[in-house]
């Protein structure tokens, strides 16, 4: 197998779990006797820009999220109300009434279409 599989896959969970590229190059070329600048030009060819990898990661999950909600809107609804529920009981009618239409854009429903479910979860 190719040492460098192994070195980008441990390289890709350290940026994702927030290391710093510039330390984390050197420790994984180190452990799998690679050059630092053949996996850091091997690591720019699969990743792209590292220090810019983990939110490019974020932002790809969020897209994919947001694909899967699009395609089964009873998820979309499912997880329009979790977001409802775990909203702050300390947010004035105004603020939570922001926040709703706020997660509605982002989880693409009709607040109305819930709106009985609401009004249970603001009972609680």
């Amino acid at each position: 197998m190719d040492p460098f599989v192994s070195a980008l896959e441990e390289l890709a969970e350290a940026l994702t779990a927030g290391e710093d590229p510039e330390q984390a190059l050197p420790d994984i070329a180190g452990e799998h006797d690679l050059p630092v600048q053949a996996l850091r030009n091997r690591a720019l060819r699969a990743f792209g820009p590292l220090e810019t990898y983990k939110q490019r990661q974020v932002e790809l999950k969020k897209e994919r999220d947001q694909t899967a909600r699009r395609r089964d809107p009873v998820f979309a609804g499912a997880s329009f109300l979790a977001a409802v529920a775990s909203l702050s009981p300390k947010l004035s009618v105004e603020e939570r009434q922001a926040e709703i239409g706020r997660l509605a854009e982002e989880y693409d429903v009709d607040p109305a279409a819930h709106k009985e479910a609401i009004e249970r979860l603001r009972k609680r």
